[in-house]
């Protein structure tokens, strides 16, 4: 547990990154690694159920759990092209996050922490929670999803105060109770101060 500090907290995919950095990833692999195409009907389901909050924690894991191996298997350098990913991809990162970038910013994300931590290293970001997987064995450690984001900000930053939250998904919504002042629902390059209308919710 880090010593508590005040701090913005930013999902990732389509809040600071401008699209679907694991969609973009699996795309990538598949030039490198062809074979991998055949995982993209489940790939673009899953992102659909996903994005229109249709999925359950435990229904997201148990897809994880079915998946990553068989992914890993047709990539087993995905470390390495994670890293290539994003010398070209780098420059999606949306100009806002420079603009509001602070020191102490918290990125919670649901992607996998071999693929963002090369971005986020390149942004200085230095506090993040992100699902993992160990690359060795492909066991899913843990999915950073929904109601999971907040237990997982409260067991690493406990007392920590935030000020603003920006995500771009209500899939983020006990992520948003967290914030003290501002919530904004990031949408394209539209930033959207959506406190008023959260704020009556948890009333």
């Amino acid at each position: 547990m880090m010593e508590a500090f005040i701090t913005n907290v930013f999902d990732f995919d389509n809040t600071i990154y401008d699209g679907e950095s694991t969609f973009d990833f699996y795309l990538f692999c598949v030039k490198h690694h062809p074979k991998a195409l055949k995982f993209v009907l489940i790939v673009i389901w899953s992102l659909f159920k996903y994005k229109l909050c249709l999925v359950s924690e435990t229904q997201l894991m148990n897809l994880a759990e079915k998946y990553v191996s068989d992914f890993l298997m047709c990539c087993p350098d995905a470390d390495e092209l994670a890293h290539k990913f994003w010398h070209k991809n780098f420059r999606k990162i949306k100009p806002f996050y420079y603009d509001v970038k602070r020191e102490d910013d918290v990125v919670i994300s649901a992607s996998f922490g071999f693929l963002l931590r090369p971005a986020l290293e390149k942004l200085g970001i230095k506090n993040f929670i992100l699902s993992e997987v160990n690359l060795d064995n492909s066991k899913v450690l843990r999915l950073c999803y929904r109601k999971n984001k907040l237990k997982l900000f409260n067991e690493h930053f406990d007392g920590t105060v935030v000020d603003d939250v920006y995500t771009d998904s209500y899939n983020d919504l006990p992520l948003m109770s967290l914030s003290s002042k501002r919530i904004f629902l990031v949408k394209g390059n539209r930033i959207v101060d959506i406190t008023k209308e959260k704020s009556d919710e948890y009333e």
